[in-house]
């Protein structure tokens, strides 16, 4: 009876075989006119992790969980820009001094003052709790971050 099923954007297209349906009915499908009949359901877009789903709400309103954020991971962006900062503040410097003057460890401020640099779309994700399970604050500190945005969206699963 459905003949064809379209996902578009926002909605799912089926397209429906009327003789079929009307058969089904127990209708005469020689009186009615046997173009296929297109219905168009209104979807919303859901995002977990990896998986992304096209849900068709039912006659109830569509309950969607709330993204949960990553509080740690959040911290770890703002200590990234504030360490960002840090070393902007003080061009003439290397980061090892940098870091030795204010008691840090050259190591971890240099992947700081990386990390600052990830992709806008990106950081707000973090922020939003849209970002992929996978992503923890352990994993981006762990990684070693290209300078590109497209290779970083690929690289944290958000391509």
């Amino acid at each position: 009876m459905v003949s064809r099923v379209d996902l578009q954007e926002e909605s799912v297209d089926l397209t429906v075989n009327r003789s079929g349906l009307l058969d089904l009915l127990g209708l005469d499908a020689t009186a009615q006119s046997l173009e296929p009949l297109v219905l168009t359901l209104p979807a919303t877009k859901i995002r977990r992790g990896h998986q992304l789903r096209l849900v068709i709400p039912g006659v109830q309103p569509l309950n969607i969980t709330p993204a949960t954020r990553d509080e740690k991971l959040v911290a770890l962006i703002a200590e990234a820009h504030a360490a960002r900062k840090l070393v902007l503040a003080n061009p003439e410097q290397s980061i090892a001094s940098i870091a030795a003057s204010h008691g840090r460890c050259r190591t971890r401020l240099g992947k700081l003052a990386a990390l600052a640099c990830l992709a806008p779309d990106i950081v707000t994700a973090i922020v939003e709790g849209r970002h992929p399970a996978s992503l923890t604050a352990r994993t981006l500190q762990d990684i070693d971050l290209p300078l590109g945005w497209t290779d970083q969206r690929a690289l944290l699963g958000f391509a």
